[in-house]
């Protein structure tokens, strides 16, 4: 994975929106190539062999006192070649209604295994746990027989690519937050589409932010409605070289980013400032979270060790480098030459919470690719228990909130209709005008009101 020069120490580091938001900010560096090695989904790198960036050691293995289990894949032939596809990563969920089944949102896919085929970005299907606890992929989320791309759009000889960073279901309405990408990490925009008919149709909000918006600190993002009515969004870039920030959005105006606040962890207050919230041996890939048992928890590909790391908080807003991750998943030091298992999952990314989760019984999707010979290239589920007792939870408390979801009557998947939704002529045109990047090699204290 290619990453930023850019390195963010702990001295606080503003953002202002008006700023972020000036029309014509130049782009980051460009990393494009062919349409096969330039995809954007992102590995974890190589081998062990090369020594970290930073001073931070990679984690030899799982947290003591955690069982972690591989369930297995969750596509590959008898899995999901009944709609369609055999291979692709992420696997971002939202639950879809008072059932048991729930919508997952898949990032680079291909019709074959390992990168053949149709190369297809985002597709969705209806999902459900079977009753030894395994995803079970049920059907396409659109109304044909195989899956399609839920946007429509081509791909190119670039490397163009809209990889989803998270959904999120309020009352019914779903929200997608996607960036479009020409080669690894080279992130051109971010746009939020909305679908009122649970992921049948999907169309934009209008809020299309370039690569540079929070000086590139809002590209990758995740989000979940609080107890309080406010949606919690942690952010940061598609770099991993980078600090996790935190901001709210009233459900009505998550669309519109211009009206976002932001949190500032000295001063405890939210504003169009913001500071690092998760900044310490840290460098962010994907990130989910979640709101579960009555607890926020975050689980994410943190490069920087080279594990997928949960980190579990009563409250959202306040300094996360006070909280110890648990590592559930890690890269190993075997390499691909020996067995994968938790404890040595080579190339691993990604890391998304399983709607029904709780905290002493957490699924999660991770994904992995051999970036060598394209051998593997998959998302993987894997079961945590023994959260509650390292993060000293009593999961059995009194005053747990379950997050919004679809309203009644709306978790009967039989009446999904679906069809792509066409991006504006000029979108791709304008995406391709975006090659050149901003390099940053640091980024300053902006204050509030002025222009980049």
């Amino acid at each position: 994975m290619t990453t930023s020069t850019r390195r963010l120490t702990a001295v606080a580091v503003a953002l202002t929106l008006l700023a972020a938001t000036t029309a014509g900010a130049s782009a980051q560096s460009s990393s494009s190539g062919s349409s096969m090695s330039s995809m954007s989904s992102g590995s974890s790198g190589g081998s062990r062999d090369t020594p970290a960036e930073t001073d931070v050691p990679w984690a030899e293995s799982v947290t003591e006192g955690l069982q972690v289990r591989l369930i297995g894949d969750v596509l590959g032939p008898g899995l999901s070649d009944h709609v369609g596809f055999l291979s692709g990563d992420l696997g971002i969920m939202a639950s879809v209604g008072p059932g048991e089944e729930f919508l997952m949102i898949f990032g680079d896919s291909f019709r074959g295994k390992n990168l053949t085929g149709e190369w297809l970005s985002p597709v969705g299907v209806v999902a459900r746990l079977d009753d030894d606890g395994r995803i079970e992929i049920l059907r396409p989320l659109n109304d044909d027989e195989i899956v399609e791309q839920l946007i429509n759009y081509r791909h190119n000889d670039r490397g163009l690519t809209l990889l989803p960073s998270d959904i999120i279901n309020l009352g019914g309405t779903l929200y997608m937050q996607g960036m479009w990408n020409e080669g690894v990490g080279n992130v051109l925009r971010t746009e939020i589409w909305k679908s009122t008919d649970q992921g049948a149709t999907w169309r934009s909000t209008n809020d299309v932010k370039s690569a540079s918006y929070l000086q590139g600190m809002g590209q990758l993002i995740t989000w979940e409605l609080g107890p309080d009515g406010y949606v919690y969004i942690m952010s940061t870039s598609f770099q991993r070289d980078d600090p996790v920030f935190l901001a709210r959005a009233l459900p009505t105006s998550l669309g519109d980013r211009d009206t976002w606040q932001y949190y500032t962890v000295e001063s405890d207050t939210w504003s169009s400032k913001a500071t690092p919230i998760l900044d310490t041996a840290m460098e962010a890939g994907e990130m989910s979270l979640r709101y579960i048992d009555g607890h926020w928890v975050l689980a994410m590909f943190n490069e920087a060790t080279m594990a997928i790391e949960v980190r579990i908080s009563k409250e959202i807003a306040r300094d996360w480098d006070q909280i110890t991750p648990a590592n559930v998943v890690v890269s190993g030091f075997g390499g691909w030459g020996e067995q994968q298992s938790p404890e040595n999952f080579t190339q691993l990314y990604g890391g998304y919470i399983v709607p029904g989760s709780t905290i002493d019984n957490l699924d999660l999707v991770v994904s992995q690719w051999n970036t060598t010979d394209n051998s593997r290239y998959m998302s993987t589920q894997f079961n945590v228990k023994g959260l509650d007792t390292f993060f000293g939870i009593d999961t059995a408390a009194p005053g747990a909130f379950t997050p919004m979801t679809a309203e009644p009557g709306l978790g009967d998947q039989s009446v999904i209709e679906t069809s792509e939704t066409t991006v504006d002529p000029g979108v791709e045109e304008r995406l391709t005008e975006e090659l050149l990047m901003e390099d940053v090699t640091a980024l300053t204290v902006i204050p509030l009101g002025d222009a980049l």
